[in-house]
């Protein structure tokens, strides 16, 4: 599963805007946010469906931009 996350210019946290199972699809509509609005920044990470200690979800960071 692939979640992408969008943080706007002056905001303090990324806001989730979707998730996917297809790279391609999360990559794709990364670039067309980042199209409309260029001051803002998105990361793209990969869950694997593993915990941490604290119950926070295992994610590496595929992309960001």
């Amino acid at each position: 599963m692939y979640n992408v996350f969008v943080k706007k210019s002056g905001s303090y946290n990324a806001d989730l805007v979707g998730e996917y199972s297809n790279i391609n699809d999360a990559i794709k509509l990364a670039n067309d946010l980042k199209a409309k609005d260029e001051t803002i920044t998105y990361t793209i990470e990969e869950t694997s469906g593993h915990f941490d200690s604290y119950g926070e979800p295992l994610t590496t960071v595929v992309k960001r931009g």
